[in-house]
């Protein structure tokens, strides 16, 4: 019996470690963020689930050409759940124009303003995407301007 035990505790371990713990499937998702004034650098993109679809979600950062990649938003999962998403961006300037890293505590920037217009900066954005079962691209086009350094 105690042979039986050990290797039915590994499998247990195992799949908690393999599956996030929760049983979901989650599927890599990477992607480009851009505005109608281009590539949206710097920004905190967050996927929240709607509908039927099962998971926390997922968050990334941009990078200076808009590219992405997520993560699961609570437990750091790679991916998140196939399914629809509503996708918040967001992106804070200081008052000279510098764009603040998403480590930067908004606090000790207090002149700091969104770049990203509302609503798609809000917590209910308009902006809707579905990932698919595979995963695999999502870009997400925010249909206004963001604002911009001065030149």
């Amino acid at each position: 019996m105690r042979r039986l035990v050990y290797p039915a505790a590994a499998l247990v371990v195992l799949g908690l470690l393999g599956c996030g713990g929760d049983g979901l499937r989650r599927v890599p998702v990477k992607g480009t963020v851009t505005a109608k004034n281009g590539p949206v650098g710097g920004a905190t993109i967050v996927f929240m689930p709607v509908e039927s679809t099962k998971g926390e979600g997922g968050i990334g950062n941009t990078d200076q050409a808009g590219n992405y990649t997520l993560t699961g938003s609570r437990r750091g999962d790679k991916g998140v759940v196939p399914g629809k998403y509503k996708v918040r961006v967001s992106r804070l300037m200081d008052r000279d124009g510098t764009v603040l890293s998403s480590d930067d505590k908004e606090a000790d920037h207090p002149h700091a303003k969104e770049s990203v217009p509302a609503p798609y900066s809000s917590p209910d954005p308009p902006l809707v995407v579905t990932v698919p079962d595979k995963g695999g691209t999502v870009n997400v086009e925010i249909p206004v301007e963001t604002r911009e350094k001065k030149r």
